[in-house]
């Protein structure tokens, strides 16, 4: 048997379970995401001086297809952090245009309003707030699966969300139609910003995900 259906027997196996994850599987991966969100919470405001309070209330198995209608296809904001290693796939933190604007002036100190264009100074400070958020949640990723995850230097785009994601899930898409899309509340200073963190998994990684959950309640 060829290793392309090898894939494809797992690929069948394992899309039925992440489509049909009970309520304690999807409890224990908030669970695990939540434990990164704090320790991102605690690193931005280390970094801004600022009191951060970050929580993910609810993981949503999504399709593929969906995933631009659901984060939302006007212009955004993206981080992106590719893993690999024993954990191979693409990590994308989502900012609606003007949350990033009044991110950055809450936290340089600004009335909220001041910052208008997304100018060098802002995208570095999104940059380096997305990085510290996917770094937390593959930590936390990480220790939930017992592997190391390897995570590349963050990029920033600017753009419409199809277009943003469109290499990645060609990439995804060709093995599987679900992902994870993670609903992330941040509060900074009081003020609340709803944005979406999202994992996209290569098939086998997806897998490893699964066999930890299904253990885990066996």
């Amino acid at each position: 048997m060829d290793f392309s259906v090898v894939v494809a027997v797992e690929y069948e196996n394992y899309e039925e379970h992440i489509k049909n994850l009970d309520e304690f599987a999807k409890s224990a991966l908030v669970e695990t995401f939540n434990i990164g969100a704090s320790r991102a919470a605690d690193a931005l405001s280390e970094m801004t001086g600022l009191t951060v309070n970050i929580t993910v209330p609810e993981i949503d198995i999504t399709s593929i297809k969906a995933v631009p209608e659901k984060v939302g296809e006007d212009i955004k904001t993206a981080v992106y952090i590719q893993l690999s290693g024993g954990f191979d796939g693409h990590a994308f933190f989502f900012m609606d245009f003007e949350d990033a604007l009044a991110m950055f002036d809450l936290m340089t100190g600004m009335p909220t309003g001041s910052t208008t264009e997304l100018d060098e100074m802002v995208q570095s400070a999104v940059t380096e707030t997305g990085n510290i958020l996917i770094s937390a949640f593959a930590n936390a990723l990480s220790e939930f699966l017992g592997i190391e995850i390897n995570q590349t230097p963050p990029d920033l785009a600017i753009d419409f969300c199809p277009a943003i994601l469109d290499f990645a899930l060609a990439d995804i898409g060709q093995y599987c139609d679900y992902t994870m899309l993670l609903k992330t509340q941040m509060m900074v200073e009081g003020v609340e910003f709803r944005e979406h963190f999202m994992i996209l998994p290569h098939p086998i990684s997806m897998k490893k995900i699964i066999d930890t959950l299904l253990e885990g309640f066996a």
